[in-house]
């Protein structure tokens, strides 16, 4: 009987994380103040902080993440943590057209953050951060900066669930698309003639 109660309490315990209709926030210490930079070159949305001591949990199952519309080529991925609850590994995974192709084990501190990562060409961006264990920090949002929709939290390490009404503090690097398949020379020479 015991089992059975603990196998019922475990799959309740499941369900709500799954079925969970909105993301987890957490409150604590106000971090310092921030305003990110226009960037060229970079697919961000969010570049302040609007509601300082409180913001979306990145940690306890759910993870946070943006979507970059391609062809594009992302080069590194930074974001803002204004305050940090438990250190430890978070994971950025790089998903295109919802399939993962890449994933890098990097350690956040409070603050700007930015990791490059091996460049790699992309048609559809999902860029989450993955907590590993029992990392738990908090992401800043923006309310300010429309339009939004392009910034997500997850239970999957998904872009499955958009923020109707603000944009997290992250951000990727992208380069030129490099072509995926090649062209002889005489191929494009002859082009021109």
């Amino acid at each position: 009987m015991r089992r059975l109660l603990t196998a019922l309490c475990l799959l309740g315990m499941v369900a709500g994380v799954a079925m969970a209709a909105n993301p987890d926030r957490t409150f604590g210490p106000a971090g310092n103040p921030i305003n990110l930079p226009v960037r060229e070159d970079v697919c961000q949305y969010g570049f302040s902080d609007d509601t300082p001591g409180s913001g979306w949990t990145l940690g306890f199952g759910q993870q946070l993440g943006i979507h970059c519309p391609g062809p594009i080529q992302i080069t590194g991925v930074g974001f803002y943590i204004e305050f940090m609850v438990t250190y430890g590994e978070l994971d950025i995974v790089i998903l295109d057209g919802g399939v993962e192709v890449q994933r890098t084990a990097t350690y956040p501190d409070a603050g700007v953050n930015e990791f490059d990562v091996p460049d790699i060409n992309v048609g559809d961006a999902c860029i989450m951060l993955c907590p590993v264990g029992d990392y738990w920090s908090v992401l800043g949002e923006d309310y300010t900066s429309p339009p939004y929709g392009s910034s997500y939290w997850s239970n999957t390490c998904q872009c499955t669930n958009a923020f109707g009404d603000n944009n997290l503090t992250v951000w990727a690097y992208t380069g030129g698309v490099v072509p995926t398949s090649t062209t002889s020379w005489g191929s494009i020479r002859a082009l021109y003639r």
